[in-house]
């Protein structure tokens, strides 16, 4: 300050004399300097005018160019300071004054200022208001006595995208990111009692977008509110955030708060040792989540949580599905549930891990549009750590209903184990309804859930389902008889679901049995599967009037071997279904069934047109001795065969008894699959079937 203030006394000494001779003397002085030059700044070009009036003396002050040697802090040009009345008594005070400045970065430069100084005390003011910046207002005053100084400044309407910009030499975004919006707000700035600063700033219409796209907010209106005062402990820090309108995406996270306003409160404290300690945090986001915590983090080249609690007061649903679950789920079967509920408990975490977690669900709804998933009325308590063999209680979870891919349940209640990434059922023979029946579980196991290397072991047994419920659930033909049997083992290894055992289900008189069943990605987008299917003894008068295919009589048995599903379309099988051997029971067939049987082989015109005339239109119905029907499907082609060949090269797909004998042999060995079926829908709906 006496540096300053020292060539100040020198340069007034002019003015005083001005000032205390005759009016008529002297009433202007002119200074005109070529070129200042020191240890911090280069003056160039400059010119100081002072007037005496009637109304005092008036300064004005010009430089032609001003550059402070200060890296990255850009030239002033055309600088103007003036003082409409510059009083000069036991204070010095510029009283009416104004300054102008052309720079690079920030245009046009004024506003006006009032100064004070006291040579006797060394207290000093300054404001200074209206200054254009950023496209904004900003006012600023200072006062500086004894070592202590108090800054004070609020801003109107900075735009950021500019002020990032003149920001830049000092402190710049990283590269790739923007920020738009206008900013309004106040400052603070002391030394005393301690350094500190506050500030209150807000924006009606806040965008941001880093280089990766993976943060993004868009027209946020926001506030912000934060405290920073040094201390012998270390710096000590209060903010609070809120959040009124506009999105925001940050990862998986999406933040709606026009729908879901939020705010967030933290109180911290930064030791000199470099540990940053949280002793509150509070977020509040309206219908979404309510929480508190408490950390300590690590700073430096390694950043981390040393240690944290956060206590989930409230964590409400279908709020934290969209904000929380939605984005990470979007491309799997959980990508767009209904939910409703809530959930509440604490987590724990250690050196960056989280450590235990102790939750409660409170009447938890989830649905699937497309009916892959429900569940209602979720209540439970599940409590999970991380490290193995550590005491842990048991789990416990209990539902009103809850379906999965067509399948229905009713109420259960389950105890179990979790920790780490496994899990274990408890108590053994849990019954989980299904339908009319249910699932008898012995053993529900897994490891390493949740990773590539996930494995399950399950074992249980299936009371008897009523099969004409379960056709309609999964919109088949309705079928009657029932679904039951025992599953000695199921295991998931390497994403592929494994049934150890046959699945049984004894319909149309018979029985058909499922074994080496396999699921291949279960819970993905395009499942496949795998299964060799018998069937023995089926009644034909049933299946036929199930499937509306014509009238049959007589038993058959199948075979489908190397089946294959994907996206729960054949696409791969090598069946044949045919007469059960030592069937003794009236084998006879419609006209209907004649055409429908017929056009697999391709001759269903020929054969419609047969019973249409002659002396075989007037029979309904013609016993037959044996049928065979196979099918080897590669390549959405099917290779067709039949009960055995026939004279001309064809083979007997059905071959008739007694009199009118009626035998019908197929002529095409090579059929479109795709095609076949869509005609074979077609037909039976219009009343006709021709395979090409």
């Amino acid at each position: 300050m006496k540096f300053l203030l020292q060539p100040a006394r020198w340069a007034l000494w002019p003015l005083l004399l001005m000032a205390a001779g005759p009016a008529h003397a002297i009433d202007q002085l002119t200074f005109t300097v070529g070129q200042v030059r020191t240890s911090r700044a280069l003056l160039g070009g400059g010119r100081v005018v002072a007037r005496l009036d009637g109304a005092g003396l008036a300064v004005q002050a010009h430089a032609a160019s001003v550059q402070v040697r200060t890296a990255g802090v850009a030239p002033l040009h055309n600088v103007m300071l003036s003082c409409a009345d510059l009083q000069i008594g036991a204070t010095l005070a510029c009283v009416g004054g104004r300054f102008a400045a052309l720079t690079g970065a920030l245009g046009p430069l004024q506003g006006t200022l009032t100064a004070r100084y006291d040579p006797q005390t060394g207290a000093a003011q300054l404001h200074a208001d209206h200054v254009v910046v950023a496209g904004g207002h900003i006012a600023l005053s200072g006062t500086l006595q004894s070592g202590h100084w108090h800054v004070t400044a609020s801003v109107t309407r900075i735009e950021l995208a500019q002020a990032t910009r003149l920001a830049q030499p000092w402190l710049a975004l990283p590269p790739g990111d923007t920020l738009t919006g206008r900013v309004t707000g106040h400052l603070l700035a002391a030394n005393q009692p301690a350094p500190q600063v506050q500030f209150a700033l807000s924006s009606r219409d806040l965008n941001f977008s880093n280089g990766a796209g993976t943060v993004v907010s868009q027209h946020v209106a926001a506030s912000m509110r934060a405290s920073l005062a040094l201390t012998g402990g270390g710096l000590v820090a209060a903010l609070r955030l809120t959040g009124s309108s506009g999105q925001a995406l940050a990862g998986p996270v999406y933040l709606d708060f026009g729908a879901h306003p939020a705010q967030l409160q933290l109180n911290a404290v930064r030791r000199n040792t470099g540990v940053l300690q949280v002793s509150h945090l509070e977020l509040h986001e309206r219908g979404v989540i309510d929480a508190q915590a408490s950390a300590v983090l690590t700073s430096g080249v390694h950043p981390g949580i040393q240690s944290a609690r956060v206590r989930l007061i409230r964590l409400t649903f279908p709020g934290a599905y969209t904000s929380f679950l939605q984005m990470s789920l979007a491309s799997s079967a959980l990508g767009s549930l209904h939910s409703s509920g809530w959930a509440s408990g604490t987590v724990a975490l250690r050196a960056g891990h989280i450590e235990r977690i102790d939750a409660t669900l409170h009447r938890l709804d989830f649905s699937d549009p497309a009916a892959r998933l429900s569940v209602t009325n979720a209540d439970g308590a599940i409590h999970w750590t991380l490290a193995s063999g550590v005491a842990v209680a048991h789990s416990h979870l209990s539902w009103r209903r809850v379906g999965l891919y067509g399948l229905t349940g009713g109420a259960a209640h389950l105890t179990f184990l979790t920790w780490n990434h496994n899990f274990a059922l408890l108590g053994g023979n849990v019954r989980l309804p299904i339908f009319n029946g249910a699932i008898i579980v012995h053993t529900l196991v897994g490891r390493n859930l949740a990773t590539p290397h996930a494995q399950l072991d399950f074992n249980a047994d299936l009371t008897p389902i009523s099969m004409p419920v379960l056709s309609r659930a999964f919109g088949w033909p309705v079928m009657n008889g029932q679904l039951y049997g025992h599953i000695p083992l199921v295991q998931y290894r390497h994403h592929v679901l494994k049934f150890h055992g046959a699945l049984v289900a004894h319909v149309f008189g018979g029985v058909i049995t499922g074994t080496h069943i396999e699921l291949d990605d279960p819970l993905g987008q395009w499942p496949e599967m795998f299964a060799n299917v018998t069937a023995r003894g089926l009644d034909l008068g049933m299946v036929t009037h199930t499937f509306a295919f014509g009238s049959m009589t007589g038993r058959i048995d199948a075979d489908i071997n190397g089946l294959k599903l994907f996206d729960w379309s054949p696409v791969a099988f090598d069946a044949r279904i045919y007469t059960m051997p030592g069937d003794r029971s009236p084998h006879r067939i419609s006209q209907k069934a004649v055409t429908r049987i017929a056009a697999f082989g391709g001759g269903g015109g020929e054969v419609a047109a047969a019973l249409e005339s002659g002396v075989l239109q007037f029979f309904k119905t013609f016993h037959y001795r044996q049928l065979a029907i196979g099918c080897r499907l590669h390549n959405e082609v099917c290779h067709m065969s039949g009960v055995r060949p026939s004279d001309d090269g064809g083979y007997y797909l059905v071959e008739g008894s007694w009199l009118p004998r009626l035998d019908i042999i197929g002529n095409v060995r090579r059929v479109n699959w795709p095609q076949m079926l869509s005609q074979i829908r077609q037909g039976i709906h219009n009343g006709g079937v021709k395979v090409n």
